[in-house]
């Protein structure tokens, strides 16, 4: 299968993939190509009759047609061991891999992405797109891109750079800041609010410096709190087509101690999250 310059949804036959299909005729509609992939897990073959592979060809091709995919390119059946083990190999090479995502975007607990797309965004075999189950086009909303300032940012940059001007959108970058706050160190001593505002005019003047070390021009926010919750909340009150945020690739031992605001922000984000690896 070529995936080269190519989308690649993951298919189920779930109401999960009805967001993730409008995202994907959205950029079929644009001229994007898509092929769409279901995984068979191995371990079903034992139990399928040998004309059951043809009716599931038939079914996904209704449930295809049905979600409005029957004009958006391709779909295929794969084969492997776990879902995510193919739709890694499909996605190989691919523009991105787009999910769907099994939950109404309330509250910001990861068992709402499934285990498929939380074992896919830990390994990151291309840039991932996971979208909400109700989404729908935004009419004329920014891409956001999320910074940190550091260079896990720059795959996720140059990927919102590109799909922006493919799109026709305006990039808008936003960093969420550290609070530095303290009730009590506030009450006990008035001079620290005066110090925080330092401080903040000091984020401001490094997320502009690092704008224009990127030739990014266009607008920037910056926003205090927890991270997901507030590019989330910035991402609905923008209209947001999409946010990008950049993504470590963590080991085994990583991930049991490390969080990651990229899946949390993909759990509970009102528009489609797409979690870029970095170089």
């Amino acid at each position: 299968m070529t995936t080269a310059r190519r989308w690649v949804l993951g298919l189920d036959l779930g109401a999960s993939s009805h967001g993730a299909a409008a995202f994907v005729r959205w950029l079929h509609e644009a001229g994007e190509p898509v092929t769409s992939v279901h995984v068979l897990e191995t371990w079903i073959r034992g139990y399928l009759r040998s004309d059951d592979h043809e009716r599931l060809q038939a079914v996904l091709a209704r449930t295809a047609a049905d979600m409005g995919l029957d004009a958006s390119g391709d779909v295929e059946v794969v084969e492997a061991a776990r879902a995510e083990v193919g739709l890694a190999r499909a996605a190989e090479g691919a523009t991105g891999l787009v999910l769907g995502r099994p939950a109404p975007p309330k509250g910001a607990s990861l068992s709402r992405l499934g285990p498929t797309t939380r074992r896919l965004l830990r390994t990151l075999p291309a840039p991932v797109i996971v979208v909400p189950p109700a989404w729908r086009p935004a009419d004329a909303g920014p891409v956001l891109v999320a910074t940190d300032l550091e260079e896990t940012s720059v795959g996720a940059v140059e990927f919102a750079q590109q799909f922006a001007a493919r799109h026709r959108r305006p990039l808008e970058l936003v960093h969420v800041g550290q609070t530095h706050h303290h009730d009590f160190l506030a009450a006990l001593e008035p001079r620290w609010l005066a110090a925080r505002e330092i401080h903040h005019a000091d984020v401001a003047d490094a997320v502009r410096e690092w704008a224009v070390e990127r030739d990014l021009r266009g607008t920037r926010h910056v926003v205090y709190g927890e991270p997901s919750l507030q590019i989330a909340a910035l991402a609905q009150t923008r209209d947001a087509a999409l946010v990008v945020v950049g993504s470590r690739r963590l080991g085994t031992v990583a991930r049991a101690f490390l969080s990651s605001t990229a899946s949390a922000l993909a759990s509970c984000a009102t528009c489609p999250v797409a979690v870029v690896p970095s170089r």
